[in-house]
């Protein structure tokens, strides 16, 4: 058990929005030997796949893909892109990430005073991102057990000055996964005011196998955002992508014309190169997730039985968010995992959505097991410190 209040407890959850937590927590590296994060994201960085692209590419004579980005962006990444969404070269802009990308569609897209649509829970930074561009904002709630969007409730949320909705594909934070049939109506809907739906994408590709086209091939006013950061795991690349219809691309290019100049031409060589034979790194995330998401089922089953937490992991991806049973405060209960048992988590205040925790399991089976070890019998602990008559069923170590 942590004892102590020095800086790092302090610090760490003295912040209220999620971007915010990680760049403090990140601050404070490395933490104690024993600490254990619980909240990551992304697949574990895959650094000998990127080294021996990295080495191939500029041992002896330069790759042809280390070409000018300046205006278009690198033909190369545009060319695999186009092959992997199904649609014209004019329609992809690349960017600097997926929240530069957002923020491109929002600068062309979206008037100061014009009203912004928002799934909660949700994202903090894709809020802020709309407020940076003058927009009304106003949340959107995805509900039930599988966070979805209630048609009706976005008709009545609809206005005549709607000039975009924003969703994520697989959702941030629970992992769930809108189906076609569910972005279609959803584009349907925001049509009828003239607006475009921006979606996330950021963990579709985790989805892959299900068969569903990416939301962009759906409806014309569906608008797909992308990177390398989440299911490649290259987050140092910061390689993202908007997909759209060739005129709304170029209206996006046209409004960023005069503060957009180009994304980095080593990254998005290194990018390109990544898309043209992107199998080696789709076999790593799915070497990853074969053996974490067993390990995370089993602890969550043994948790349900020990009436600790509620819900399930989703079918794609290295995110859930389940119910804490029994705190519905889990910012308060997230301080104490950290002070008293050294366990980082991602409280669901962060997302909107108190009494959820928003777990992450891209990382090695090893490390996963050990954070849910943990992270159950300081739960059972907590409780049983509340005289809740109980014994633990198994820790399943």
């Amino acid at each position: 058990m942590r004892q102590g209040d020095g800086p790092a407890e302090a610090a760490i959850y003295d912040i209220r929005d999620f971007a915010a937590f990680g760049r403090s927590l990140y601050r404070h590296m490395p933490l104690p030997p024993g600490a254990s994060i619980l909240f990551e994201s992304t697949v574990a960085e895959p650094e000998a796949l990127l080294a021996r692209v990295i080495r191939d590419a500029f041992t002896g004579e330069v790759t042809d893909r280390f070409e000018s980005v300046f205006g278009r962006g690198n033909s190369h990444l545009l060319t695999a892109l186009a092959a992997r969404y199904g649609v014209d070269e004019q329609c992809i802009l690349p960017t600097t990430g997926v929240c530069n990308g957002v923020a491109q569609v929002l600068a062309g897209l979206v008037a100061p005073g014009d009203h912004v649509l928002i799934e909660t829970p949700g994202f903090d930074v894709l809020s802020d991102l709309a407020r940076l561009a003058g927009a009304e904002v106003e949340l959107l709630p995805r509900r039930g057990k599988a966070f979805v969007i209630d048609l009706d409730e976005l008709r009545a949320r609809l206005r005549p000055a709607t000039r975009l909705v924003i969703v994520t594909n697989l959702h941030n934070p629970s992992g769930q996964w809108l189906g076609e049939t569910a972005l279609r109506d959803l584009a349907a809907v925001a049509a009828t005011v003239g607006a475009h739906v921006l979606v996330d994408e950021v963990y579709a590709d985790f989805a892959r196998d299900s068969g569903d086209l990416p939301a962009v091939r759906l409806a014309p006013n569906l608008i797909s955002v992308n990177s390398l950061t989440k299911v490649f795991g290259l987050f140092s690349l910061r390689c993202g992508w908007i997909v759209t219809t060739r005129a709304t691309a170029r209206r996006i290019a046209n409004a960023g014309a005069g503060r957009e100049f180009g994304v980095s031409k080593l990254t998005h060589a290194i990018g390109a190169l990544v898309l043209e034979t992107p199998e080696p790194f789709e076999a790593h995330w799915r070497q990853v997730l074969d053996a974490s998401r067993p390990v995370v089922e089993r602890h969550l089953a043994a948790m349900r039985a020990d009436d600790l937490m509620a819900g399930d992991i989703p079918p794609y991806g290295c995110i859930a968010f389940p119910e804490v049973v029994g705190h519905a405060d889990t910012r308060r209960l997230a301080e104490t995992l950290w002070r008293d048992y050294e366990i980082v988590t991602a409280p669901g205040e962060f997302f909107g959505q108190s009494g959820h925790m928003r777990l992450g399991f891209g990382v090695p089976a090893a490390t996963i097991d050990r954070g849910l070890s943990k992270l159950h019998e300081a739960l059972f602990a907590l409780r049983r410190a509340g005289s809740q008559p109980a014994s633990p069923s198994n820790p399943a170590r």
